[in-house]
């Protein structure tokens, strides 16, 4: 007896090559829906202790993989610092009478600059969907770690600021891609009790990345030369001799290998990712394979069923809409929580009345609040579900942000210190702050990584991540109008704006973000067919004969 699809033009939907992979990898898979419900059972009854002991391999292999977003956070938090350095205002800047330096960066470069790399990003992100989906994950992270080691050098050795821009676009396209690689690549290779976590270490990257670049800009504030600035473009050169040589041994994602027909290559992966217990029996890692294997199967060919294609325009169509809304909307959300003051918080501080020294070093403590706040949040994601987390957390930034905008109020209106309102309005920003890296800074990575399905999740982790590109874009440009005190001179006001998007949004997480914890991305692909209320994901008791199996025998047919 032998399992086939069943040939529906309709249900298909793929390519001729890739529909005859998955045609011959399904002949002979007989046992399919029992062995995937004993991987469902197992994936359920797993704790997180035993995950660990089990999956430590996976992990491993997560972590390695998600090394490369600290040289997107590296990056992010370089630029901007370096329009203080005297020697890079030197180099790229005009003179200006009068400054202190005697030279300052234009405006309209300091403009280019900092969207250089967010553009990069918008093109890199869309060629991850394509790339990861051709290629794999590991030939795609390889390709984009040899591209970036080549640009650069146009950074390092640019002899205008021209030059440097293109050099930062050029580069950024391989950030783009690590972000959205990163966090594809640590959904698919881990079970379900430690996606959460390994989701996390993603953003916990991006703070390390920034970290690194306060301390080597920190040391190098005293230096005049040219080496103030090449210096930190050079430390990137350090990460790939770090990271590439673990990457050419980490195994391929087991579910590109599934959708690629490849069963054997996926068993072996599965097997390289995974630990046999002492004292199990001697066919435990192959069976642990099979079933897992068969799960990932199970859920590529439910898919299918549900008429689902795996290109761009099928992101859009039927239940996928909803998944691709949500991943859209959860990342955007991290812009518009403080939109028009993270994008310039060092800018921010000036001008609610801190001296620059002051406002530099808060914003070298926002790094460090990153980092253990998001270690923090672990804990917090391990005892409740996504929905509640990311709406708590939209309330209660909500709330400080109003805080800041009504003592930016009473300032004008009472007067008193500027420099007493500026330290009262860091405290609150750094309260949003922490708020932030406790919900929603971490869980949008999570969210996304979830809910999109597993046949499109490059595809809608790409759509999603230029979202928020798009986001960022439209935030760093209108900071200065609103900030500026030639401008709109908002100030602390702006909290009202940031305030008022920060509602929006828990009003959307209330009726639009399901509960997606605890579930399998097959359970996840049946209740997104089902169209439950957002608020009814967590309470719908999974029947696995009656919402998988009926819909499989309704598919398929048994010779």
């Amino acid at each position: 007896m032998e399992l086939q699809p069943k040939t529906e033009p309709e249900a298909t939907a793929l390519p001729p090559a890739e529909a005859t992979n998955l045609a011959n990898a399904w002949v002979g898979l007989a046992g399919l829906n029992a062995d995937a419900r004993d991987a469902t059972e197992a994936e359920h009854k797993l704790s997180l202790r035993e995950a660990m002991r089990l999956y430590p391999k996976a992990i491993f292999w997560s972590v390695v993989v998600s090394l490369v977003v600290i040289m997107d956070g590296y990056d992010t938090a370089l630029i901007g610092t370096l329009f203080g350095f005297p020697a890079f205002q030197k180099r790229f800047g005009v003179a200006v009478p009068g400054s202190t330096t005697g030279y300052q960066v234009q405006a309209k470069w300091q403009t280019a600059l900092g969207l250089a790399s967010p553009l990069g990003n918008l093109v890199g992100i869309f060629l991850n969907g394509v790339f990861t989906e051709k290629w794999g994950h590991k030939r795609t992270l390889l390709g984009a770690m040899a591209w970036l080691t080549g640009f650069i050098f146009l950074a390092f050795f640019a002899p205008h600021v021209s030059v440097l821009f293109i050099g930062e676009v050029l580069c950024g396209i391989s950030w783009g891609i690590y972000t959205t690689l990163a966090t594809a690549y640590a959904s698919e290779v881990t079970p379900v009790v430690l996606r959460a976590y390994l989701e996390t270490f993603v953003v916990l990257c991006w703070g390390i990345g920034q970290f690194v670049s306060y301390g080597v800009l920190d040391g190098l504030t005293g230096n005049k030369t040219q080496w103030a600035w090449r210096i930190p473009f050079a430390v990137q050169w350090a990460f790939p001799v770090i990271i590439v040589p673990l990457v050419v041994f980490a195994p391929e994602s087991p579910w590109w290998l599934v959708r690629k027909g490849r069963l054997e290559d996926a068993e072996r992966s599965v097997r390289r990712l995974t630990t046999t217990p002492p004292g199990a029996p001697a066919d435990h890692a192959a069976v642990t394979a099979r079933n897992a294997v068969a799960l990932m199967v199970e859920t590529t060919q439910l898919e299918r069923a549900m008429t689902e294609g795996a290109s761009w325009l099928d992101c859009f169509r039927g239940s996928n809409l909803w998944r691709t809304e949500i991943s859209c909307v959860s990342w955007l959300s991290q812009v518009l929580v403080g939109f028009a003051i993270t994008s310039y918080a060092t800018y921010f501080f000036e001008q609610a009345g801190l001296q620059s020294s002051d406002a530099y070093k808060l914003t070298v403590g926002l790094g460090g609040l990153h980092f253990l706040c998001t270690l923090s949040s672990t804990l917090i994601t391990a005892r409740h579900g996504r929905r509640p987390i990311f709406m708590t957390g939209a309330i209660a930034m909500s709330l400080v942000m109003f805080v800041i905008g009504f003592m930016s109020v009473a300032q004008d209106k009472r007067g008193g210190s500027a420099r007493s309102y500026g330290f009262a309005g860091a405290a609150f920003y750094f309260l949003w702050y922490a708020c932030y890296q406790l919900t929603i800074g971490p869980m949008a990575f999570i969210i996304v990584a979830e809910t999109s399905s597993t046949r499109l999740r490059s595809k809608t982790i790409s759509l999603a991540r230029n979202t928020y590109n798009i986001g960022v874009i439209c935030s760093s440009t209108v900071a200065p109008y609103v900030l500026g005190s030639t401008e709109g001179n908002w100030k602390g006001k702006s909290g009202f704006l940031a305030a008022g998007f920060s509602l929006c949004i828990a009003v959307w997480s209330y009726f639009r973000l399901p509960e997606c914890k605890g579930r399998t991305y097959e359970e996840l692909d049946v209740l997104f067919a089902k169209n439950l209320r957002a608020r009814d994901f967590s309470k719908y008791v999974f029947d696995r004969e009656n919402d998988v199996e009926r819909k499989m025998a309704d598919i398929e047919h048994v010779e």
